[in-house]
């Protein structure tokens, strides 16, 4: 049995399922549970991508502040520090596309000199 994380591709943020391969996230796709899952979701989408990128903003600030202070740190080490944690909100579940739009969405708000 595999352990720790796997690959990105194959996990489901809004039902905090992790799948092994293709063939298993495609029949999570089809489960009612996910089903019942997506349905919340349309229902209030914006609402949820803002609490997840919400999520996703607090623990990398977080991890940026506990553990470098005020250096200056590469956002890129600062990322792979965050996704060490199993329980992190993926980035794809934001409303941020990539890391570079993040950070300058960070310096745009006064949170980080970038």
């Amino acid at each position: 049995k595999a352990k720790g994380l796997q690959k990105l591709k194959f996990y489901c943020q809004m039902c905090h399922k992790q799948c092994r391969d293709e063939n298993g996230f495609k029949c999570h796709l089809t489960s009612d549970s996910h089903l019942r899952q997506m349905k919340i979701f349309r229902d209030n989408a914006p609402g949820i991508m803002d609490d997840f990128s919400a999520e996703f903003e607090k623990g990398y600030v977080e991890t940026l502040r506990r553990r470098h202070g005020t250096q200056r740190m590469n956002a890129n080490n600062v990322y792979q520090e965050v996704i060490q944690d199993k329980h992190h909100v993926h980035m794809n579940s934001t409303k941020w596309t990539t890391l570079t739009d993040f950070v300058q969405y960070l310096g745009k708000k006064g949170i980080c000199v970038v």
